[in-house]
């Protein structure tokens, strides 16, 4: 595997560009929308210029905060390497929630006021392959594009998904976006699941892009190896999962640290004294939308000269986990 990063984009709750990711998530508390009761939750400035400048776009009037997310970290990747074909630039987006701010106001509307009232207008918004289509139409891009759905580790089966385009010759270029966008609903659902117990998950919002190539354009940084797959079923079992996935990498690569919640001493014990000293995980839980700005954050470490190479773990809060191995362009793996 040679995958060439050219780009990157991000919206965090830390700020609007990629070099924002160094800065602290702020927390705000945020009620829950089913039992009334407070949370804490790392949430993007949805009035930021960069993100309200969106709104001049007729197909954009009626997107959910997510498209405003993905469409500003999608044209900050672009913008980075102008020139490209977009006719020959396909897209993957992976999502764990995806709508959810439509889906809830859907549900609410025909909980409260029957079925034969649920909104037209709201229901497009709601379906996962609505903001990546947003994306596409406004940036006028005509390769190949394809939405997927899963936690955290699903940003490695996007990579993959773009490494077979770009093999088979389907694209020159492949954007891949992770996404999220935050309802106080979130705060229910992951309350009901355990996971606020599990560690002190807190939920975050934003977006993560990166544009690549298998040209051999000088890049920032190349996914040299992945790895996906490793299920657990339980607590119990998921530390020998964390094994499995980090044993696919030599024991001389360091790891990016990027657990969150319970998975913070599964890390440690899996990395075994190989985490990166001085880089602790982003404090705030975004799904494939993390993904994305952790591998941002080891492309930063090597673009700096921090490190020639390094692991980077997706640790998936429902059951899988995924890594990639990241080297500097100058190195052959």
């Amino acid at each position: 595997m040679d995958l060439r990063i050219l780009s990157h984009g991000s919206v965090s709750p830390a700020g609007i560009g990629s070099a924002c990711l160094g800065n602290a998530f702020p927390q705000t508390v945020v009620t829950d929308a089913a039992d009334g009761g407070d949370h804490p939750a790392s949430l993007v400035d949805r009035s930021h210029p960069s993100l309200t400048a969106w709104e001049k776009s007729p197909r954009l009037r009626r997107a959910s905060p997510i498209s405003y997310f993905m469409i500003e970290a999608a044209s900050q990747a672009l913008a980075a390497v102008p020139g490209i074909d977009l006719s020959r630039t396909g897209v993957v987006a992976s999502f764990f929630l995806g709508c959810l701010v439509y889906s809830v106001r859907f549900y609410r509307g025909m909980n409260t006021e029957g079925r034969r009232f649920a909104s037209p207008i709201l229901f497009p918004e709601t379906v996962f392959n609505s903001p990546l289509s947003h994306v596409v139409s406004t940036l006028g891009i005509g390769g190949p594009v394809y939405s997927q759905i899963g936690d955290k580790s699903c940003w490695a089966t996007a990579l993959r998904t773009a490494e077979c385009w770009l093999r088979l010759g389907e694209a020159d270029h492949v954007l891949v976006l992770g996404a999220e966008e935050f309802d106080p609903m979130t705060c229910h659902a992951f309350r009901a699941s355990g996971l606020m117990r599990k560690g002190g998950l807190v939920p975050a919002e934003g977006a993560g892009a990166l544009l690549l190539t298998a040209s051999r354009s000088p890049c920032l940084a190349r996914i040299t190896r992945m790895t996906d797959g490793h299920a657990f079923s339980s607590q119990a079992t998921a530390l020998e999962a964390a094994h499995s996935c980090l044993r696919e990498f030599p024991e001389s690569d360091p790891v990016l640290s990027t657990a969150t919640s319970w998975l913070r001493d599964l890390e440690k014990q899996a990395a075994n004294g190989r985490l990166l000293p001085g880089e602790g995980a982003l404090r705030g839980e975004a799904a494939t939308a993390s993904a994305a700005w952790d591998t941002i954050r080891g492309i930063r470490l090597i673009a700096d000269g921090a490190v020639e190479q390094l692991v980077i773990p997706y640790w998936g809060l429902t059951r899988q986990f995924s890594a990639i191995r990241l080297s500097a362009d100058k190195r052959d793996s």
